[in-house]
């Protein structure tokens, strides 16, 4: 009997020991269900790329980012091409992907200390190089007359980039590259 307890001790401590690195890790969004009730299923390999990007269908399917976890109301961000580089009309498409959960506390905390709210966070990528891009970025919602800021995270702070214009459903700012976008407004 003792030897029962003490090798069913062994094998929980041995459980402990090698949960512990899983445990200090920091976990993105929680991964749970992808398929909203609307989603035609369609091609299994778009709801796996969807799952594989911890997207529901329909914001990979429309390059988008339509809800956060930590944020209760989130404005949708889209992204569709057309992008000028360096002053060039392209086709270019950057991709949104979702943030990291700490990008998105931080971003709360930013907006909290300059009176503002987050109306989305989204990690932007491309395989393209440039120096200076202009991009529409959709925002279903926005009516023109609120004062969005674009910030990039960057070495742990929010850097204000260089909005161009604001207008109905659309904000568009200059990004010199890749990383963790937030869209605050502020009164």
């Amino acid at each position: 009997m003792r030897k029962i307890t003490k090798f069913a001790s062994l094998v929980l401590v041995g459980a402990m020991v090698f949960s512990m690195p899983a445990m200090a890790k920091e976990v993105g969004a929680p991964v749970a269900v992808y398929l909203e009730p609307s989603s035609d299923v369609g091609d299994p390999a778009v709801t796996v790329a969807a799952i594989d990007q911890d997207k529901l269908v329909s914001e990979y399917t429309a390059n988008a980012i339509t809800g956060i976890w930590a944020m209760d109301k989130v404005v949708p961000v889209a992204q569709g091409g057309d992008i000028i580089l360096d002053g060039k009309q392209t086709n270019v498409t950057f991709v949104l992907q979702k943030p990291e959960l700490s990008r998105v506390y931080s971003a709360k905390d930013y907006a909290k200390s300059v009176g503002g709210t987050v109306l989305n966070v989204v990690k932007i990528g491309t395989h393209v190089g440039f120096g200076t891009a202009n991009v529409n970025f959709y925002m279903p919602g926005i009516t023109g007359t609120e004062n969005i800021h674009v910030l990039q995270y960057t070495d742990g702070t929010w850097t204000d980039l260089n909005v161009t214009e604001i207008r109905a459903d659309h904000v568009v700012a200059d990004l010199t590259s890749m990383g963790t976008f937030a869209f605050i407004v502020e009164p």
